[in-house]
């Protein structure tokens, strides 16, 4: 059924701005379904409604050990050895991770129908930003440090279907909560969630080992993360 677009006629003006895509989103509505403002008004009722007939909400905790009071913890490339300083988390050291970006979750959405498939993932991340004003180089006649500072974040991207969504430099300080959002449009079918971060690799200067005891110093570590996904077809 064509859904017919309404216009002001101005004077000394063929064209209005909105007339070109009023009429391409009744075009497109037709080649696609049929869109819900053109059903008659009162025709569908809330009890003719089947449940996820119009959207459908994932929410989920990720990265769940199985450990009392640790749920949402990541345990990918996670150091065996790291455990056995009181004073860090249990996470990725420099010895086990150089760079790149790892996948701290990823989880297949089943009974997706098509459309919009909008995704936050928020949680808490401890990294190793405590170094950020060593420099990158040696120091001058006058006793001043030369180089440029090191950066020290944990970028985090949201993938779908392995395609890259959303992406964004992280949390920046030693102990930080984060949120990204990102949303797509998405054919039907089962949509796999890839969640990634990637820590900062080590500078030339950081120290990348307990001078005591030798083990690996925390590098990246994420925690309390949850994720919802919301996906709207019409």
């Amino acid at each position: 059924m064509k859904e017919w677009t309404q216009h002001e006629a101005r004077s000394k003006q063929t064209v209005e701005a909105e007339q070109f895509n009023a009429q391409h989103r009744s075009a497109r509505s037709q080649l696609a379904a049929l869109d819900r403002s053109q059903y008659p008004e009162g025709c569908l009722s809330q009890g003719m409604v089947v449940t996820n007939a119009l959207h459908r909400v994932y929410s989920f905790v990720p990265i769940d050990t199985g450990v009392a009071g640790a749920e949402g913890e990541q345990t990918a490339y996670r150091a065996t050895d790291a455990n056995t300083l009181p004073y860090q988390f249990r996470g990725v050291t420099y010895q086990q991770f150089g760079s790149g970006w790892a996948t701290a979750y990823e989880t297949s959405l089943p009974d997706f129908k098509g459309g919009n498939l909008l995704t936050e993932w928020f949680g808490c991340a401890a990294i190793q930003a405590f170094w950020t004003d060593t420099v990158h180089g040696s120091y001058d006649s006058a006793g001043l440090r030369k180089g440029t500072p090191t950066e020290r974040y944990l970028g985090l991207r949201i993938l779908y279907n392995g395609t890259v969504v959303a992406e964004r430099i992280g949390p920046a300080k030693p102990m930080d909560n984060f949120s990204i959002t990102g949303a797509q449009q998405m054919p039907p079918g089962p949509v796999v969630l890839t969640l990634q971060f990637k820590p900062c690799a080590a500078g030339p200067d950081d120290p990348i080992v307990d001078a005591v005891t030798a083990d690996h110093l925390l590098q990246a570590h994420l925690f309390s993360n949850r994720v919802v996904c919301v996906g709207r077809w019409r």
